[in-house]
């Protein structure tokens, strides 16, 4: 990634002396990896006047001269405890280090703080035309995009500037939240501080099929399940299928599991795994990415910057991140045979 990409030369502490960067919601996922990447980032910054303020959940960051950290780790206990450290807590930590300048990475600005505040959003729930159903998707996906979704809107009108990852989010923020032009940016991931390795391409590494997401529904595993049926009922069956979730998370994976288990799949449900094995994974497999509802889809690009097979849906954010890459393919979100036809001929590529 360039230079000017850094979320650093975005946020410009100058003149600032104390700065806070408020995330206590990352603790997986490509929100924990935004947040380790600008922790990163702000471990190497060579300008050692300035302080930093990293409010967080579970991540265990190293403190020095120059880099506090508060861990809160009890926040991800329900909401009612998040409810309280954003009302209460907040409130003292504020006090305590008197901030000039505050970087939430939450999604949402802190109400009764007065100074310079910038927001980066993440959340596409509360953007996308999609809508959820209640029963089919769960309460937290509908309750964000019904409800969560029009505080975060009135807070995203109220402070300095937005970040966001995609010009599709920065449309819809306009478009839905009535944030103006000026007050958004658009900001792609900087990873250039992650380990990327280069893919090989064996056909060993190419029947090998990855999929690193969360166990939400629109993350479409489905889709994958039943593509793979339907490329083994063609005699495809040398693969390996490598989901990062249990069998057992919620409802939604065990009926993957079921799925998998009823139709023979040789799936892998290896659940959460760390950022250096995600990069191992890409040097050594293809990227299969049905999601149909993302801020930006990271391991697009992980998987762009590794060389590897990618695979994704046909929306506009992987459209966005893989443009002007040749090893990218593309299927309509819930269209297996489409997916389990490109599937059997990227394996089957010399």
């Amino acid at each position: 990634m360039s230079e000017s990409s850094s979320m650093l030369r975005l946020i410009n502490p100058k003149p600032y002396t104390t700065v806070m960067i408020y995330d206590v919601h990352a603790s997986e996922s490509g929100a924990l990896a935004i947040l380790d990447d600008l922790y990163h980032q702000v471990c190497v910054y060579p300008d050692k006047t300035i302080n930093w303020i990293f409010i967080v959940s579970t991540p265990e960051y190293e403190e020095t001269d120059h880099i506090k950290v508060r861990r809160f780790p009890w926040v991800k206990k329900n909401w009612g405890y998040r409810y309280f450290f954003d009302t209460v807590m907040t409130r003292g930590l504020l006090r305590e280090f008197k901030p000039d300048q505050v970087f939430s990475l939450q999604n949402k600005g802190i109400s009764f703080y007065k100074k310079e505040q910038l927001v980066y959003l993440h959340l596409p729930f509360i953007l996308t035309d999609h809508k959820f159903d209640l029963r089919t998707d769960g309460k937290k996906l509908w309750l964000y995009q019904n409800v969560i979704g029009k505080s975060i809107f009135r807070s995203l009108r109220k402070v300095n500037r937005t970040i966001v990852q995609t010009r599709w989010m920065k449309e819809a923020l306009m478009k839905k939240a009535g944030v103006p032009d000026k007050k958004i940016t658009i900001l792609q991931p900087d990873i250039s501080n992650n380990h990327i390795m280069q893919y090989t391409d064996t056909y060993e590494n190419r029947k090998r099929l990855f999929y690193p997401a969360t166990a939400f529904t629109y993350k479409n595993h489905m889709t994958i399940l039943k593509a793979l049926d339907c490329a083994q009922k063609s005699g495809f069956e040398d693969y390996e299928m490598i989901f990062t979730i249990t069998a057992h998370e919620n409802r939604y994976t065990q009926e993957l599991n079921k799925f998998a288990l009823a139709h023979g799949l040789r799936v892998t449900f290896s659940g959460q795994i760390p950022r250096e094995q995600v990069f191992k994974m890409y040097a050594r497999s293809i990227l299969i990415f049905p999601s149909y509802v993302e801020s930006f889809g990271l391991p697009l690009l992980e998987a762009r910057l590794s060389g590897t097979y990618v695979l994704a849906s046909d929306c506009p954010f992987s459209r966005e991140i893989l443009d002007g890459y040749d090893r990218a393919d593309y299927f309509p979100e819930t269209d297996y045979k489409c997916l389990a036809a490109k599937i059997i001929g990227v394996v089957g590529r010399g």
